[in-house]
């Protein structure tokens, strides 16, 4: 009796491949909503703490506040970071011209802050392309007293105690020389801002704390950078970043190339999420995927645990099994739960657990972000059009 072969499918063990590694994507991606609960609760312990000492005779601070256009949350910026509470402090802002929209916001408030120390720079740096770096350069140089120098995005909005506890954490330790800050989001009532803050809220916070508890910190993020001069100094001062688009991520990895500690600090700050256009949203999505991209390759590994995505890989590769669908009913339900735990218990935003149904809408996007950015190195920023080379150098694309 003679058994007939069945006949060769040449397309059957590339799918058993991809379908194997989708499978081996969800069960990481499983891991990493675990691993990631665990560093954020680690972080809201030691945010729960009262800030630490300062020395008896506290280090001089010089607030250096990058203004580029008006938006709506801009005022109550600025008052929250007038309204830090420290005994030395200098506050510098700058504006590219006086035509820039921001500019009178500065000078209304020193008016109401009389006796805030307060200094309106106006024009950039030549011969920088990285127009924040442009005018952080200005402000430096203003600032000859400044021991310490904390600078800050213009939509970040701080708690009193925000400058206490940075300086007081970057001189907690001679060889700490950059105390960074992770950050959450405030949507608006749009569905793209929204978005945008589930992103910074349940993918880029947690992500920060993972890195910081599982490696050394080697990179500083924008909403905060608070350095300390000699470190400052140390690394040829901020001209030597006055190309990199990446600004804030190369001032952290250049002051611990040069021996300085880099700090996640145990302070929270607030940006708010204005994107009112779904262009603007997935604009500003791909600068930042090709900005880790070039600056950072290793990060792009992170495709692995975008769950939903390869659960439904596993989903379609396995015709819609019983399976199949149980993983995709785990996947969702842990990307979930780690979402809900972010909102309520690491960043204190309750009232925003009402757009946890968009997580999955979300994260399915930021998968087809993630492919767009190997497409081209140009990104948008500021209303500029700007090439992306290796290294983050950036080089403006006239036309």
């Amino acid at each position: 009796m003679s058994v007939r072969a069945r006949p060769y499918r040449a397309d059957f063990a590339p799918m058993i491949i991809v379908r194997t590694f989708a499978l081996a994507c969800v069960v990481v991606s499983i891991l990493y909503y675990a691993a990631t609960a665990i560093a954020a609760e680690r972080f809201a312990r030691r945010a729960a703490k009262p800030p630490l000492s300062l020395p008896k005779i506290a280090p001089r601070v010089a607030v250096l506040k990058p203004l580029h256009g008006l938006t709506r949350s801009l005022p109550e910026n600025l008052v929250s970071i007038l309204e830090a509470a420290y005994p030395r402090i200098d506050y510098y802002f700058a504006v590219g011209s006086y035509e820039d929209p921001a500019a009178p916001i500065p000078a209304a408030l020193r008016a109401r802050y009389q006796f805030a120390n307060l200094t309106l720079i106006v024009g950039d740096e030549p011969d920088c392309v990285n127009l924040k770096i442009a005018k952080l350069i200005r402000m430096a140089q203003r600032a000859e007293k400044a021991d310490i120098f904390v600078m800050s995005d213009a939509d970040i909005y701080v708690e009193q105690d925000y400058l206490r506890r940075v300086v007081s954490e970057l001189v907690s330790d001679e060889k700490i020389g950059v105390v960074t800050c992770a950050y959450r989001a405030h949507p608006n009532h749009s569905v793209t801002s929204r978005m945008e803050a589930l992103f910074v809220n349940t993918d880029f916070a947690p992500q920060v704390m993972l890195s910081e508890m599982i490696e050394p910190m080697r990179h500083a993020l924008g909403a905060t950078i608070a350095i300390k001069r000699a470190a400052l100094e140390s690394i040829g001062g901020f001209r030597a970043v006055k190309d990199n688009l990446a600004d804030d991520f190369y001032l952290g990895r250049m002051a611990a190339d040069h021996g300085w500690k880099v700090m996640l600090s145990s302070a929270l700050v607030t940006i708010s999420a204005e994107e009112d256009s779904f262009s603007h949203f997935w604009n500003h999505q791909l600068r930042w995927a090709r900005t880790y991209r070039m600056v950072r390759p290793v990060s792009m590994a992170t495709i692995v645990t975008h769950g939903p995505f390869w659960a439904l890989v596993l989903v379609l590769l396995s015709k819609a099994s019983i399976a199949s669908l149980a993983a995709l009913a785990t996947v969702i339900a842990a990307r979930l739960a780690m979402s809900a735990f972010m909102l309520r218990r690491v960043l204190k935003l309750p009232e925003l657990k009402r757009d946890l149904w968009l997580v999955v809408v979300k994260d399915l996007l930021m998968t087809a972000i993630w492919f767009a950015s190997f497409t081209s190195n140009k990104v948008l920023w500021g209303g500029r059009r700007l090439r992306v080379t290796r290294g983050g150098v950036m080089h403006e694309v006239k036309g």
